[in-house]
């Protein structure tokens, strides 16, 4: 009993270590971005990397003055923020709808959905260029968020269809019986139980949005130009400005983490969502 008891402390322990090591294999990229940021211009080209320096703001001062880089983060929260919940205003009856209402062709119009979230936006970016120019909306907020709900809705139809489809009928029926409208019983009874799924969802459109970089290099060129498509500031006929770049990151990566930050108990809820019964 005494081995069995060592040997399950030694397994735990060792994934407990091999779990720290996975952790800090992702983390230190990030880290090093972030104190990169810091560097002065002959740090940030040392080489071995200086670990140990006297940090300075000099980075964030040229991207925020020089190159007024609030304006492309405030364009990318706009963006962001908007499609996000276009999509999920638009989603979420969708989904409802396909997990609980019969009609002729319902599984084939599933997939054709998913169907469409597999098209690379690539691919027609100089058929949604051409619309944009056609009806005047090159380089605006609006067909940016609209162009992106292509590919959102399809996915958060997907990803929340589980969601929906786990949480028994019969619970609504109950609802319905007792004086609820269908509406109202969607809204205090199925909305609440799948607001994990929800806010997963949210969070993973929501960083896709945010870090997509082709249609909005392509479909925007002053006024709606969002963080992804700054990265060509920082290459120049002298070289690339690493320093300036690591502090624009830096910054570009913070309103993803206060957003993860702000809905990560729904986020866990739904990643555990369906792991114990009972």
């Amino acid at each position: 009993m005494k081995r069995v008891s060592i040997g399950k402390f030694v397994s735990t322990r060792f994934l407990d270590l091999l779990t720290l090591l996975v952790v800090a294999g992702f983390l230190f990229p990030y880290l090093f971005m972030v104190s990169s940021a810091f560097k002065s211009r002959l740090e940030t080209f040392a080489y071995p990397p200086v670990w140990f320096f006297r940090p300075t703001l000099q980075n964030f001062t040229n991207i925020l003055g020089d190159m007024n880089i609030m304006f492309y983060m405030r364009n990318s929260t706009v963006i962001a923020l908007s499609s996000t919940l276009l999509t999920l205003l638009i989603a979420i009856p969708a989904t409802y709808s396909f997990a609980r209402f019969q009609f002729p062709y319902r599984e084939g119009i599933a997939y054709a959905f998913l169907g469409l979230q597999m098209v690379p936006g690539i691919s027609i970016v100089f058929a949604l260029f051409f619309v944009a120019q056609t009806f005047n909306l090159y380089d605006t907020h609006i067909f940016l968020i609209l162009a992106y709900l292509l590919w959102n809705i399809p996915y958060a139809i997907w990803m929340l269809r589980g969601f929906v489809a786990a949480i028994p009928v019969d619970l609504e029926e109950a609802a319905m019986v007792d004086g609820c409208t269908r509406f109202n019983a969607f809204r205090y009874i199925t909305l609440p139980l799948m607001a994990g799924g929800v806010a997963a969802t949210a969070i993973l459109i929501f960083i896709g949005v945010w870090n997509e970089f082709s249609l909005a290099f392509f479909l925007t060129s002053l006024d709606a130009r969002t963080m992804p498509t700054t990265i060509g500031f920082f290459m120049t006929h002298s070289g690339i400005k690493w320093g300036p770049m690591f502090a624009t990151a830096t910054l570009g990566t913070f309103p993803v983490v206060v957003f993860a930050l702000i809905v990560r108990r729904h986020f866990v809820s739904a990643l555990t969502f369906g792991a114990i019964k009972g």
